[in-house]
């Protein structure tokens, strides 16, 4: 069984400050508090004897919410905090909304974060944001603070694994390539996407690829086409899909979609009767375009549902190594894809 001597070892504390710790006493940091009570839950120890602290009663995670722009983030993520919020009463939760808003220029706000989330009295947190590399987490993970990340992001500066859910973007992007080529019988294809893809993205474009070449497409990474996510009818991106003049283009996400939709249009090229074109992930607008957009869906809400579970079971069990967790993807079809004509 696992004694206060071990937690006091892995903590850098003495005996003393354990005790004093879990008996929640005013003369120990609640920082100390919440990391020593950590440590001790992932070795095994039994806290049920100790369950009466205030800090300890209140049953309630956060969903932590870090972003660069989050007004332009906000309608993304919705289904996913439904997913987090609904689940989190299931389970007898309380829900506490964190927001941080991330400045570019700041190199570490590990200070700020783990203040606010130490603020909030919460347990562990969800971790929502657009940010592919994390800055930041340092302090929370020193302090073993549980943590459950949504989608495949990384924590700068660390080579610690983390919780995390995510949407299997390579699956998805392979999806694409069949529905296109297999269903669709299209073989003049062109992947749309955007410089600098962050990592997910690269992975819908590496299944998408990979699919294509195994079928005897053996250089159709040369007609991928980069532009800026925002519509600009002079990207020389614009120059090379017109070069190419596939039959069927897929856009790497859907905001790269609707400035795909702009310059088809703007070239009249008839949707699908000249260019299909299928979007990896839905947007609001897309079920009402004309034609409506084909899209390969992520399941948001799912994502925040099992980032819960996934909280949850770290809370109440001990020793969960870290892992990630797929959800897969479905393809969404409506209107904007058509037969290769022969």
């Amino acid at each position: 069984m696992p004694t206060f001597e071990d937690i006091a070892k892995i903590a850098g504390v003495s005996k003393a400050t354990v005790s004093l710790s879990l008996s929640d006493s005013p003369k120990i940091s609640m920082e100390t508090k919440v990391k020593i009570r950590n440590i001790a839950k992932n070795i095994g120890y039994d806290l049920s004897g100790m369950e009466g602290g205030k800090w300890l009663r209140n049953r309630s995670i956060g969903i932590l919410y870090v972003s660069h722009n989050p007004d332009f983030e906000k309608d993304f993520f919705r289904d996913t905090l439904i997913g987090v919020t609904e689940d989190a009463a299931g389970k007898g939760y309380d829900v506490v909304f964190i927001g941080i808003h991330m400045q570019k220029n700041i190199a570490d706000t590990s200070e700020d974060i783990a203040e606010k989330v130490m603020q909030s009295g919460v347990e562990g947190v969800v971790v929502i944001s657009s940010i592919p590399n994390l800055k930041g987490f340092g302090k929370l993970q020193d302090m073993h603070f549980p943590m459950v990340f949504v989608g495949n992001r990384k924590v700068d500066g660390s080579a610690r694994h983390i919780f995390n859910v995510c949407s299997d973007h390579y699956s998805g992007g392979k999806l694409a390539a069949e529905y296109l080529f297999d269903d669709l019988g299209h073989t003049r294809i062109s992947l749309v996407g955007r410089p600098n893809m962050p990592h997910w993205e690269l992975d819908r474009a590496n299944g998408f690829f990979s699919h294509l070449r195994n079928s005897g497409l053996a250089d159709i990474e040369n007609d991928k086409v980069l532009i800026s996510e925002r519509y600009k009818p002079e990207d020389e991106g614009w120059s090379k899909l017109s070069r190419i003049q596939p039959t069927a283009v897929f856009a790497v996400n859907a905001s790269v979609g609707i400035s795909v939709l702009h310059y088809l249009r703007s070239v009249q090229k008839r949707i699908p009767d000249d260019v299909s074109v299928i979007v990896f992930d839905d947007f609001a607008s897309f079920p009402y375009e004309n034609p409506p957009v084909t899209v390969i869906k992520q399941n948001k809400e799912a994502l925040g549902s099992l980032a819960v579970k996934v909280l949850t079971d770290l809370l109440e069990k001990s020793k969960i190594p870290p892992r990630q967790m797929l959800i897969s993807t479905e393809l969404l079809e409506r209107s904007s894809c058509a037969a290769a004509q022969k």
